[in-house]
């Protein structure tokens, strides 16, 4: 610049230098601004998507359940339900890890928006944000972390990769999604900053016992400070999520890890064993603040967020007291880690011994959440599927595809900066001891943690459990690579932090949403610490200068990080499908509330249309249960008179309470879960009605069950995996037919066919058949057998016939049809849409009152309502030894159409019967709401009506016998006691010329054993 610029610069009040250096010391803070910018505008793209007629949706099971106890503690403000009787009936629950900080800090922002008494919709629609602004949030820990590990540069990097990861960590923070899920990694990425800064400020300062004692606190007071603020932001973790004491045990094994380390380096570990008992001491303290049940679990405020703490704190007392004995005896520090392992192998037996609930408590829940593998039940969980093995499977591709599907090459570069972080140290081995381990324990830890099918193997090897044959494995490894190599504390607590998330994500996939910021963090830091090893740094001063070196370098970072995430990147599977790998915008643009917008009209119908809870049969006790009423926390809370609970799969159960206001027993916090699988899936009535006894109490019945299309199609399985009540598994039910490719050398899923069994579970018989008989037809599917390779070897499978054809509909009768599947051995009658392979008996108590609101296909994308009633006595008069088949038309207005109620009955040898009919003909206004009953929306067309099959007999006179009753709904709810009588009189149908009138019916013969009747006759 000339000397003339620079005094007309200076003139105009210009300070280029100043602003140079401001530029250079702050340009980090528009940068992260403009990245939570575009972090939130990413997340909520799709807000449109969730208002529906003017009313707020929120997506997902969670949330609504989150949006409850939002509620309660905007009316009750600060504090959160102690116990709701609006689940799990009959028990009621305490919810736990529901109704914490994270819905203390929604509140509080829908009291802010709402001016101190916001509207449900004001609190629906904050809500429904909160995900959003906790999601672009989690950029600032990760920008810390990452400055702190690698200066600025790589902080604004790893917020950037975080910001663009199109996987679990985005869709958890997604408009709608408002779980408490999004605010972990949040307030853990905190609490391991603050760690961080206190290790960091320990190591500097040094502090010893001795400067406690004497009560220096003006030298102690950094430590201290730094330390107390890693308690709180300990504690404030696990006040979002309870189940978050994991990050106490990961940090008590890092503390067990590099303190054993460093006294084995020659390094005294007391400052660290100062700064660790002094944060976790502060974490007990306020988890102590916060106790609601004086017992151990995971899921609430209990004991064990307050002893586990206490114990870690306790635990780095012990090893610095017992490094000082080791310093003043002079023994040789390479006993130190053997004395320490010892030590804890006996204190891990004395409390399996002294404490076994509390041993299971902690092994249990470690499997769990870092085991590795999954248990059936866990699979039956969207969220808890193993990953990435059980996607790839789900997908058709490769792990290392599925690991670029949710990270791009983030992943692979965040592995490759965690094997630098735990190799660097051991270039700087002085002992002969350690050479061997310095080549041997990285190479292993990395194949372990590279291929999580390897505990497994060693499981299976040493007959023990692979989950804790892998725990055992890692944690040892971990340990041996601390001892041979001199650690910086606060990389150290990355390593084990990192591989912890890694642990708990390919144990269940939920978890990625942790990872993700490790991943970030690792990944960003990866292409600094190479350009470093190469002495070039990448700063401010650097960019704005002409330099080809560092256009290079930020185009190498770009390539690497930014492109793969940006970029729309097709995957093709097994199959030959291409599955895009979307950025994270896209993934934005694609998301909505789900299938709870078809389950909304039915609920709010319910709301509105069957007895409040506590009235029904006119209880009269509505008064007892307030809806948002606070409850004393009790393990059975006593229902009165009048209370019902609703059978559902446990999916639905948190709809169920939010937009039907009514207690399912079942609900997605898994309670029940087997008895509502033992009931869905009951072979007969008599079975079910068995299993609802279980949870009912004798003044509180179960009166409705809720069924949606999904539960008997593709979420059928999941039932399936809860049952305990006999042995049924997957294959009992239903069976795949497969194509094969000759193209792809494959084979692929064709179709899928059900079996008897399918068709005889209760829920099956409520949604198709609407309780109703169903006869089977002549129709068969009939298939091929094939042999193809597999893993385990060459197996056979059922496949399409090579014409393609797999439906014969050509047989003029049943027994036709039923002749062929004998003969061909790969058939079978019906087994597809509500074809049975038998008859399907009608169910006698339950009957049809709403359908959710839809096209006129009864069926399509339907949630069905429907209630338990006693049913109306029927007794009738017939032909001797006839069955009886009564019909009554009922219609569906919400679909504008109509369906057939049919129950067959067989008369003795006198020519009784007897039938129990769930559905009413008539009185329906007689018995509403008021009265403690439903207003029914699906009624009868007309009455009932009753006959025989049509019979010959002996001068071929072909007649039946009809009757016409109706039913009252006083009858079917059980008010009314009358029995309703029918006698059955003959009509004949077709008589020869010349037959003789009088005659008696000589047989009973099925429709299809006579001919078909000509109309002109």
């Amino acid at each position: 610049m000339s000397d003339d610029a620079e005094t007309d610069a200076d003139s105009a009040g210009l300070d280029t230098d100043r602003i140079t250096a401001l530029l250079e010391d702050w340009y980090h803070l528009p940068v992260l601004t403009l990245i939570f910018a575009f972090m939130v505008w990413v997340r909520q793209r799709s807000w449109s998507n969730f208002v529906v007629d003017g009313e707020v949706y929120l997506g997902g099971n969670d949330p609504w359940y989150h949006l409850r106890q939002i509620t309660y503690t905007v009316q009750n403000y600060p504090a959160t339900s102690p116990f709701d009787i609006w689940t799990n009936f009959p028990l009621g629950t305490h919810a736990g890890h529901f109704g914490t900080l994270f819905d203390q800090l929604i509140a509080t922002a829908a009291l802010v928006v709402g001016l101190g008494d916001p509207s449900t919709q004001q609190i629906a629609t904050v809500t429904a944000f909160a995900p959003v602004i906790l999601g672009a949030l989690v950029a600032l820990p990760t920008y810390l972390i990452g400055a702190r590990l690698g200066g600025r540069i790589t902080g604004l990097l790893a917020a950037a990769v975080l910001a663009l990861l199109p996987g679990t960590i985005l869709s958890r923070s997604l408009v709608g999604t408002a779980d408490h899920n999004i605010a972990e990694p949040l307030f853990m990425s905190l609490a391991i900053f603050a760690l961080l800064v206190a290790i960091g400020v320990a190591q500097r300062e040094k502090p010893v016992w001795e400067q406690l004692r004497g009560l220096e606190y003006d030298s102690l007071r950094r430590v201290l400070g730094y330390a107390t603020l890693a308690g709180v932001a300990m504690a404030l973790y696990m006040y979002v999520w309870p189940p978050g004491i994991l990050l106490v045990g990961v940090f008590g094994v890092f503390v067990l890890v590099q303190m054993t380390s460093e006294m084995v380096d020659g390094t005294s570990p007391e400052h660290l064993g100062i700064a660790a008992a002094v944060s976790m001491t502060v974490t007990a303290v306020l988890m102590l603040a916060r106790l609601e049940n004086a017992s151990f679990g995971v899921s609430g405020f209990t004991l064990t967020q307050v002893v586990f703490p206490l114990a870690v704190a306790a635990g780095a007392t012990f090893l610095a007291w017992l490094a000082r004995v080791w310093e003043t005896r002079d023994i040789d520090p390479w006993y130190y880690p053997g004395a320490v392992l010892g030590i804890l192998a006996v204190g891990a037996g004395v409390v399996s011994v002294a404490l076994p609930r509390l041993f299971s408590l902690v092994t249990s829940n470690l499997i769990r959440f870092v085991g590795f593998s999954a248990g059936a039940e866990m699979r039956t969980i969207g969220e808890a599927q193993p990953f990435p093995l059980s996607m790839a499977q789900q997908y058709g591709l490769t792990q290392p595809e599925v690991l670029f599907h949710e990270y791009g090459l983030a992943f692979f570069l965040a592995v490759g900066m965690l094997a630098i972080l735990l190799l660097e140290p051991l270039t700087r081995t002085r002992d002969v001891r350690e050479l061997g381990l310095a080549v041997a324990v990285p190479a292993v830890t990395g194949l372990f943690l590279g291929i999580p099918a390897i505990p497994q193997a060693l499981g299976g090897l040493f007959g023990v459990d692979p989950t804790i044959a892998g725990i055992v494995v890692v944690g040892a490894l971990l340990a041996m690579t601390a001892v041979v190599g001199t650690y910086d504390g606060e990389r150290m607590l990355l390593v084990v932090w990192t591989i912890f998330m890694l642990s708990a994500a390919f144990t269940q996939v939920r978890f990625n949403y942790y990872l993700a910021v490790p991943v970030a963090i690792l990944s960003a830091y990866l292409p600094v610490y190479v350009l470093q090893w190469f002495d070039y740094s990448i700063d401010l001063e650097k960019l704005t200068e002409p330099d080809w070196n560092a256009y290079f370098a930020i185009a190498t970072v770009l390539l690497l990080l930014v492109v793969p995430l940006a970029v729309p990147v097709g995957l093709t599977n097994d199959q030959g499908r291409t599955l895009e790998k979307q950025p994270a915008w896209q993934v934005g643009d694609a998301t909505g509330p789900g299938s709870v917008t078809q389950w909304d009209d039915t609920l709010d119908w319910m709301q509105d249309n069957t007895p409040a809870e506590g009235n029904y049969a006119g209880a009269g006790n509505a008064d007892q249960l307030e809806y948002q009423g606070t409850y004393e926390h009790t393990d059975d809370f006593d229902y009165p008179e009048g209370s019902y609970g609703v059978m559902s799969w446990w999916d639905y159960g948190h709809w169920i309470t939010v937009l039907g206001h009514r207690i399912p027993v079942a609900n997605p916090f898994q309670q029940h879960a087997t008895e509502a699988a033992n009931y869905l899936l009951a072979p007969d009535e008599a079975t079910a009605a068995d299993t609802l006894e279980v949870v009912e109490e004798d003044d509180a019945k179960v009166q409705y069950v809720a069924v949606d299309w999904q539960m008997v199609e593709g979420k059928f399985g999941a039932p399936v995996t809860f049952y305990t009540d006999g042995n049924l598994s997957q294959r009992d039910t239903q069976r795949t037919i497969y194509q094969v490719s000759e193209q792809s050398e494959g084979v692929q899923r064709a179709a899928t066919l059900r079996t008897q069994r399918y068709y005889e579970s209760q829920m099956v018989r409520l949604y198709a058949f609407h309780g109703s008989a169903a006869d089977p037809a002549p129709v068969v599917v009939d298939w091929d057998t094939d042999t193809v390779e597999t893993a385990q070897g060459p197996v056979r499978i059922p496949v399409v016939p090579e014409d393609g054809q797999l439906v014969n509909q050509d047989f003029q009768s049943l027994e036709e049809a039923q002749q062929y599947v004998e003969e061909d051995g790969s058939a079978q009658i019906g087994g597809f849409q509500n074809i049975p392979e038998e008859r399907v008996e009608a169910l006698e108590h339950y009957r049809l009152v709403k359908i959710n609101e839809g096209p006129d296909n009864p069926d399509e994308r339907a949630v069905k309502l429907f209630e338990r009633v006693p049913g109306a006595t029927v007794a009738g008069q017939g032909p001797a030894d006839s069955e009886v088949t009564a019909e009554v038309e009922l219609e569906i207005p919400s679909r504008n159409t109509s369906f057939t109620y049919t129950q067959h009955a067989q008369t003795d040898a006198d020519g009784s019967f007897e039938m129990t009919l769930p559905y009413a003909s008539t009185g329906y206004d007689e018995w509403g709401t008021e009265e403690g009953y439903t207003d029914v929306n699906v009624e009868a067309t007309g009455p009932y009506q009753f006959s025989t099959a049509p019979s010959a007999d002996e001068n071929l006179t072909i007649s039946t016998y009809t009757g016409t009753e109706h039913v009252t709904e006083g009858q079917v709810v059980g008010e009314d006691d009358a029995t309703v009588t029918v006698e059955l009189e003959e009509e004949i149908l077709q008589e020869p010329e010349g037959a003789t009138a009088g005659n008696e019916t000589a047989t009973t013969e099925s429709t299809e054993s006579v001919a078909p009747i000509d109309p002109s006759a």
